[in-house]
């Protein structure tokens, strides 16, 4: 079977056939009506990740989801997301992929999910909580993770790979994003997505602009971050008290390894702020590529299990060896000596 990591998130989808290589769009799905001139010679209706990105932001009538919500899988597009990754992959049939939903999915929610991946992908599917995907990733059987994605945190304690227990956070980068997209409408007139949120933050050099009433407007990374530092240390306050609660009363054992993963991690000051609020428990990591690791995480754990799912075929098709196959024959003699 061919292993597959999937991480399907509020904001990206993620996807690895190698653990190398990793796919990555927005998780979107845009519905549109019919156009009037269609100038590519072809016609749709539906439009995925980047994509749907674009004619969100010029196209009129358009319906725009993002499948995955607060921490919920919202609507059955989500397996269109799954379908799309598949494609950009360049993988077909014979599938065995890992994935993950938030830690406080319901069991009902998780049957459906794996259920509906399994028929449509013709695939077999293992579900995680999504946060173990980045203690595979970093090679760690036990340990705390705080995953810090869009739409919501996830945490995760586990022993031996097995789950002791964690929480689903509705408090993601898009309540950060809410307010300070607020910050910048009020002061500069103008609103931004939330992919144009990101690249402004992270970009010292970056701006965007619109056009309103005849003019060109702008807003440049140095002009938010004043806002954006007051909001962040007020948001980034309230996941760490949230975390420091599930914590209470654990093993030290058990927070040697305190990892701090998601896109969340990778804004400014976040990991910082974190370290330090989190020093008198132990020390915090990050891994290398919190963006991915999930996916890459969960293609390990796919790889892991389809190796073990090898080695118990070829063992049950192995014909016994010859001092097998004596010892058989010895048993079979004294069974019809005794009768």
């Amino acid at each position: 079977m061919i292993p597959i990591g999937l991480d399907i998130g509020t904001n990206y989808t993620k996807a690895t056939a190698n653990g190398k290589n990793v796919v990555f769009f927005p998780s979107l799905v845009a519905y549109g009506e019919e156009k009037d001139w269609t100038l590519k010679g072809e016609s749709k209706s539906m439009y995925l990740g980047e994509e749907a990105l674009s004619i969100m932001q010029t196209m009129e009538n358009v319906e725009v989801l993002r499948p995955i919500h607060e921490g919920r899988v919202m609507h059955k597009s989500y397996i269109e997301l799954a379908k799309y990754a598949m494609k950009l992959l360049g993988v077909g049939e014979n599938l065995l992929i890992a994935t993950g939903l938030p830690v406080k999915s319901s069991k009902k929610e998780r049957f459906e999910v794996k259920s509906k991946l399994e028929d449509e992908l013709k695939a077999r599917v293992f579900l995680f909580p999504e946060p173990v995907g980045s203690l595979a990733y970093m090679k760690l059987d036990t340990g705390v993770c705080v995953d810090i994605g869009f739409g919501t945190t996830d945490i995760v304690v586990i022993s031996h790979m097995e789950y002791l227990r964690g929480d689903t956070i509705l408090m993601g980068v898009d309540k950060l994003y809410e307010g300070l997209e607020v910050a910048i409408r009020n002061k500069i007139g103008i609103s931004i997505t939330p992919e144009e949120m990101t690249k402004l933050l992270l970009n010292e050099n970056y701006e965007i602009g619109r056009i309103r009433s005849g003019k060109r407007i702008a807003v440049s990374h140095k002009e938010i971050m004043d806002e954006y530092s007051n909001l962040m240390k007020s948001w980034a306050e309230r996941i760490a008290n949230r975390v420091k609660l599930i914590l209470e009363g654990l093993s030290t054992s058990l927070v040697e390894d305190l990892i701090l993963t998601g896109g969340g991690c990778l804004l400014p000051g976040v990991f910082e702020y974190f370290s330090e609020n989190f020093e008198d428990i132990g020390n915090l990591k990050k891994p290398d590529d919190p963006l991915r690791s999930n996916a890459i995480g969960y293609y390990m754990l796919a790889s892991a299990i389809a190796k073990e799912e090898e080695k118990s075929v070829e063992k049950m098709e192995k014909p016994p060896s010859l001092p097998e196959r004596e010892e058989k024959k010895g048993e079979k003699k004294k069974k019809t000596s005794t009768k």
